[in-house]
């Protein structure tokens, strides 16, 4: 039998060694990944040293870094255009974010920094496995991926350890508030960490953040951090549940290091999750005050953005608009030859299992409901 690929950007690289070993020692391994984690018990093992430097020389600093300003978050489910947004709005430099160096090698992100940068360059120059855009050391990343480096309550463990549909569980960890008190605690002091060092970097600038779970926990981001803003970009669940599926499939190929489970499990699971998730985003969107919320639709934000970016800054009450629209510009300029992933009609029993899970969502937002 062949030996499987090593995958030298696997997004476990940069886990910390203590939290890997646990990690191990509590999912399952399939024989033929066996190589590949101990690939990344090796790195993670000798990244172990500098990693624990960088944590004796700047762990008090970090700890003691106010977070004046509380971040701006960008939610949506996966594949809602919340990637296009986020990138967008980090051309506003009076933001910071999470780049591949904070989240991928967020152990090791201050000291070691320049060398990484240049290692990472190079494995990340290729588009990312679910769309056409590329990782540019740039522009942000999911800062969630950086709390999954220091804890296991992260949703993406459950694509590196499927284990035929065990890896489900993860998903809890999206709830939090849902959470026992032990789990409440690791998050919350695992997320005040990762934000607090990203702001002790960037020199207390505002975090811009972007993660799909956070979705369902505005509730718990409001309560840690009460002036929290929050975009809501919603887009046509058809399009959403494919697309979403079409990620995990690309992605648990390049990750997992158990099996899989089957396209029709993650199908079920998808839905499942997404109603799960509007139903809890819902809750706490519409329960916060106006002003610290605003609602964009995907499919005309894309059409003609700056009109949505104005109305984005006025209505959260976001200063520096016009400084930043310039810059706004630009990107928008090079990104107009980029084409979105296009998916084929689907069968008639995945679209009744979309209309039956979320007609709710259809409801909320006014797509039209494909009957026949």
């Amino acid at each position: 039998m062949e030996s499987a690929k090593i995958n030298l950007s696997h997004n476990m690289l940069g886990c910390r060694f203590d939290n890997w070993l646990r990690l191990l020692k509590e999912n399952a391994v399939s024989k033929d990944k066996k190589g590949q984690a101990a690939f990344i018990t090796l790195v993670t093992f000798f990244l172990s040293i500098p990693a624990g430097m960088e944590k004796l020389i700047f762990d008090i600093p970090i700890k003691r870094t106010k977070i004046k300003k509380d971040p701006l978050y960008v939610v949506g489910h996966w594949r809602t255009g919340t990637t296009f947004l986020q990138n967008l709005l980090s051309k506003d430099e009076q933001f910071a974010w999470f780049d591949p160096i904070k989240t991928v090698s967020f152990n090791n992100c201050i000291m070691m920094k320049p060398l990484l940068g240049k290692i990472e360059k190079i494995l990340l120059k290729d588009a990312r496995p679910m769309d056409n855009l590329d990782y540019k050391m740039d522009l942000p990343m999911e800062e969630v991926f950086a709390q999954a480096t220091i804890s296991t309550q992260a949703i993406s463990h459950m694509l590196v350890f499927p284990d035929r549909g065990k890896g489900i569980k993860f998903i809890e960890t999206a709830f939090i508030d849902e959470q026992g008190e032990k789990q409440q605690k690791e998050w919350r002091k695992a997320y005040d960490y990762i934000l607090k060092k990203a702001t002790y970097i960037e020199k207390g600038k505002q975090l811009m953040l972007k993660s799909p779970e956070n979705t369902c926990r505005m509730k718990e981001l409001k309560r840690c951090y009460p002036g929290a803003k929050f975009i809501n970009i919603y887009r046509n669940p058809y399009v959403v549940v494919q697309s979403t599926k079409n990620m995990f499939l690309k992605e648990m190929l390049l990750l997992s290091l158990s099996e899989p489970p089957s396209e029709a499990f993650i199908e079920d699971t998808i839905l499942d999750l997404m109603e799960r998730i509007y139903k809890k985003a819902f809750e706490d969107l519409y329960s916060m005050p106006e002003e610290d919320y605003i609602d964009i639709k995907y499919e005309d934000f894309v059409k003609n953005p700056m009109p949505y970016m104005k109305q984005i800054y006025r209505h959260l009450g976001l200063s520096g608009f016009e400084e930043a629209k310039p810059r706004f510009q630009e990107y928008l300029d090079s990104m107009k030859d980029y084409q979105t992933n296009h998916y084929r009609d689907m069968d008639q029993g995945l679209r009744n299992k979309i209309n039956e899970k979320l007609g709710f969502y259809f409801e909320r937002y006014g797509y039209h409901m494909i009957t026949e």
